[in-house]
């Protein structure tokens, strides 16, 4: 590609550098997703890898897509210019090749997108499941342990208050005849 110079956005510039930003996000997108795909080898489920991995390729999706659409854009341009004899056969041809590959490249970035998309997808819905399985677990278990459990704690309480009233009945019956219990004992002591 190096000697094709194109216009881009009214600015005339040889090829290689008005793809060398895109070529550079891209590598950095490919250096990341490889650590990510690393990671997930030990953990294939990890939620929070799979959130970046597909965050990271649906920004390399865009980025080729953009890195694409410049090339198409370029390839006219040296269309026009190998009619005119401003380029060669050679450099044509290479324009082509890197259109077909970006292409391919594309298609695999998105085909790979897809794929995880669908494990994302896989994931959410299990966890779906568990959730609805869990929920249903919790309410058996409120129903057989919680309501034994009440109305345990209701007896209980029924019979503290219970308690509590017949010890006050008591207190009112010493009191009321504290007098004749008092002559009891001390008759009482009398007799030993």
């Amino acid at each position: 590609i190096k000697g094709i110079t194109i216009e881009i956005d009214g600015d005339t510039k040889g090829l290689d550098k008005a793809l060398k930003d895109v070529n550079k996000r891209s590598r950095d997108l490919q250096s990341e997703l490889r650590e990510v795909n690393r990671s997930l080898k030990f953990n294939p489920k990890n939620t929070e890898l799979l959130a970046q991995k597909q965050k990271i390729l649906g920004d390399q999706v865009e980025v080729t897509r953009d890195k694409l659409n410049q090339l198409k854009e370029a390839e006219k341009q040296v269309q026009e210019q190998f009619k005119e004899g401003k380029v060669g056969e050679e450099q044509y041809r290479a324009i082509q090749k890197e259109v077909i590959r970006t292409t391919q490249e594309l298609d695999k970035l998105e085909k790979n997108l897809q794929d995880t998309n669908s494990i994302w997808k896989n994931i959410s819905e299990t966890l779906d499941k568990t959730g609805t399985k869990m929920k249903k677990i919790g309410e058996e278990i409120t129903k057989k342990v919680t309501l034994p459990m009440a109305a345990a704690g209701a007896a209980s309480f029924k019979m503290g208050a219970d308690f509590e009233q017949a010890m006050g009945k008591m207190e009112v019956v010493f009191e009321e005849n504290s007098n004749d219990i008092e002559r009891w004992a001390e008759n009482s002591l009398e007799d030993f």
